[in-house]
């Protein structure tokens, strides 16, 4: 297998991103903006609909996982490439606000914003190392690198630092502030709700904007037939990149928010458990929607809640994700959207394209 091959068609049905428009109209934009503010008001509604600790805890994990699934997301869906690499994107910002506030007695605002950017300019590197690799080449080479960072994270000579498998402690002090928040407050599940479902809206309404702008059209044409682009004329590794990167920095926004909300980071976040967890979640959710992901995070999410104590966690997670990759070709949204199909209302919608 070459670089220069496409990469859609080396991987499985299940996981493969089927062609999306790229071009809307302009009433596609606005009934977008609609669905977009719908949704985000409705989020902010949850912490008044339940006051229990537990859910809301179990929901704010399931928006800091969402972050990280819907990027890989959002490679398989334009670019058909697979990532097991961008925990070292979310792990590495959680990292970088625990050393910042720790180590260097930085405010939480200035700590999360340094920590986006850093791991940002990570994906950069990152990315200009693999992204001319394609299917299972992409895949291995991206494990490769969030392994090597997982490996100098552990290491005794990185404990200072890092606190190696121990962990570090995300310490600043309690009257500093993350956009009007306390210490406390940022630790709150229900308090903290409202700025981690933001950041998910934002993010995916970002990635909705990106993928149907003209940069999307080019992203789906070298998803279709690398080749034939660089005949046209496009240049392939630019485009490749910068969609690497912007994947990457929605991983970051995720793991910010996860080490202010838990003050605590470890190793473990930029292990491949972390990986495989939000790739599962991705896959049985969907790839091929821009909602896949968010479905499957609150799904897995949820389902460690109901089966970890019984230690069936994994056996329980295997078989849901055999039963999608043979039943469900497209997650449990590319179902739904084949039902609508064949619905009638869906049908002549359909046949009106």
């Amino acid at each position: 297998m070459t670089a220069s091959t496409t990469s859609t068609h080396d991987l499985p049905a299940a996981v493969e991103a089927p062609a999306v428009p790229a071009s809307t109209s302009r009433r596609g934009w606005l009934i977008g903006a609609a669905v977009a503010a719908a949704t985000f008001g409705l989020g902010l509604t949850v912490p008044f609909i339940t006051s229990d600790p537990f859910i809301m805890s179990l929901a704010l994990d399931a928006v800091i996982l969402a972050l990280l699934a819907l990027s890989l997301g959002f490679l398989a869906r334009h670019l058909g490439l697979i990532s097991l690499g961008h925990t070292a994107f979310f792990g590495g910002s959680a990292y970088m606000v625990a050393m910042t506030t720790t180590h260097w007695d930085w405010g939480p605002m200035r700590a999360a914003a340094v920590a986006v950017l850093a791991a940002t300019l990570l994906a950069v590197l990152f990315g200009a190392l693999v992204v001319r690799a394609s299917g299972m080449g992409f895949l291995m080479l991206t494990l490769a690198l969030g392994q090597a960072l997982y490996s100098l994270t552990v290491q005794t000579s990185s404990r200072p630092v890092t606190g190696a498998f121990d962990g570090l402690q995300v310490s600043y002090p309690a009257d500093a502030r993350f956009l009007g928040l306390t210490r406390a407050e940022v630790g709150d599940p229900g308090l903290f709700w409202p700025v981690a479902w933001s950041c998910l809206v934002l993010a995916a309404v970002a990635l909705w904007v990106v993928g149907r702008s003209r940069f999307g059209t080019t992203l789906e044409g070298i998803r279709e037939n690398e080749e034939r682009m660089r005949f046209s004329g496009y240049g392939t590794f630019v485009p490749r990149l910068i969609a690497f990167v912007i994947s990457g920095a929605v991983a970051a926004v995720g793991g910010a928010l996860f080490a202010l909300n838990s003050r605590f980071v470890s190793p473990e976040l930029l292990g491949f458990a972390t990986a495989g967890d939000s790739l599962i979640a991705a896959i049985v959710g969907g790839l091929g929607t821009l909602v896949g992901p968010v479905v499957g995070a609150a799904l897995y999410i949820y389902a460690q809640s109901e089966f970890n104590d019984s230690g069936n966690l994994h056996l329980y997670t295997g078989l849901a994700l055999i039963l999608v990759l043979m039943f469900l070709p497209g997650g449990i949204t590319g179902g739904l959207q084949r039902l609508w199909r064949r619905l009638p209302i869906g049908a002549r919608r359909g046949g009106g394209r």
